[in-house]
Parts: C-alpha cells; structure tokens; sequence
C-alpha cells in the first residue's frame, strides 16, 4: 500500500454547505466535515451517498472530520486532491513510475523564477519540472480533468511550455483518484481553454502523463498508467 488513511468512520452525506465544508451524518448524529477539494465533485457527493471520514486531531476545529472517500456506483473515489502529490512522490521514491525511474533525487514545492513547481526531478543529464493535477471525475471509462473551469491550471500549464521555451524538460501528471478509468482526457465542455491548453502544451514539449491507483478503505497504491487522449 503507497498510502494508508488510518481508522476511517462510514457516514452519510447529507449537503455541501460550501466548497471546503460539508455536513455529514455519523451514529445519527449531524457533523461538519471539511472537504480537502474546491473542485464541484457535483456527481459524487450527491445526498444519501456513503463517504468515509477521518476524526481530525486539533479540537479547535470546527470541522472534527475530514471528508476523504466517497463510494458511486461501486466504485471507492479518494477526495482528497492534496494526497495526489504525496502518492507522485511516493511512486518517485520506490522507481513505480517506469518514465521516471532514472530520477537520482526530487524536490517538492520548488521555487524556479517567479514560479513555484510541485516537484523538480534531477536526472543525470538533465532536471524535469513537474506539476501534478488530482482527477476523481469519471465519464464512461475516460477521467476527465478539470470538473470546473480553472484559470489557476492554465497559469500552471502555461508556466510548463515557458519552462520547455527555456530549454528545460517539464512534465504535467494526472493522478486519477479511483480504478476505473481505461484513459485521460481533457474536460473540453468544462473547461475548453484548459483543454486547448493542454493540446499547446504538448505540442511545445510538455509530456502529458496519466496514472491510475486502487482506493480502499484502507489507502491506495499504484494501478498503471492510463493513455492520454488529445
């Protein structure tokens, strides 16, 4: 297992009060739950449907619980878009990644510029920047990234093809959050400018990569890499 949650509770979703905080019932009991993802998640956390939660250690909350998985139609969905970077790093570490298993060392939040890049991989003869995206959203077999229009991804993308400009090498990877995905694409009725994006980027040098990992109750681990459809 790359990742364990630790002891999770099973509760029921009732609403999402905002985009950070959502209301769950536990034991009967009404809770507040913070919800580790801006994105809408709009087909996912709908009324009724099972999540499991995690009891926070900081009593000043006031969110005691963490919102991290979400059962549709079968299938267990992490929500957590922070925990797509700690399991790239992960994979990094233990050679899961075959594109980047030559990596010698990586660097999380690094700072190149005015710009700040999740990862900077070293490899003997040249470095790799790379950004990580988190993907929970799954549309007949294809994940799908963004689910709401992000300007804040773009800013990322366009960073990467000024890296490649720069005769550096920089890599976009989507982490998809759940098993059953067969292949990644960009969510063009969503966010058309993301997905022209994207398309740029990859044809300015910027490798477009996607992986899938099991989510249990217990945590998640490395499936495989998906096919990248642009």
């Amino acid at each position: 297992m790359d990742y364990y949650f630790g002891l999770l509770e099973k509760a029921i979703f009732i609403k999402r009060e905002n985009r950070f905080r959502a209301e769950i019932q536990l034991d009967g009991k009404v809770y507040k739950a913070h919800v580790p993802n801006s994105g809408r998640m709009a087909e996912l956390l709908v009324p009724g449907a099972w999540v499991w939660v995690r009891k926070t250690q900081n009593n000043l909350r006031k969110t005691p619980y963490d919102l991290l998985l979400v059962e549709k139609d079968g299938i267990m969905v992490c929500l957590n878009a922070h925990l797509a970077n700690d399991l790239f790093a992960v994979w990094l570490k233990n050679g899961k990644i075959p594109f980047f298993r030559s990596c010698t060392t990586f660097y999380r939040e690094k700072t190149i510029g005015q710009s700040r890049i999740d990862f900077l991989l070293e490899f003997p003869r040249y470095h790799y920047l790379v950004e990580v995206k988190s993907v929970n959203l799954v549309e007949n077999k294809t994940a799908l990234f963004p689910d709401a229009p992000t300007a804040r991804g773009v800013r990322h993308l366009e960073e990467l093809i000024s890296f490649c400009n720069d005769n550096h090498k920089a890599a976009v990877a989507f982490v998809v959050m759940r098993e059953d995905a067969q292949e990644f694409a960009p969510h063009d009725q969503m966010d058309p400018i993301f997905g022209r994006t994207l398309r740029k980027a990859s044809n300015c040098g910027v490798k477009i990569l996607a992986y899938k990992c099991s989510v249990t109750e217990k945590g998640m681990e490395y499936l495989e890499k998906l096919p990248v459809i642009l």
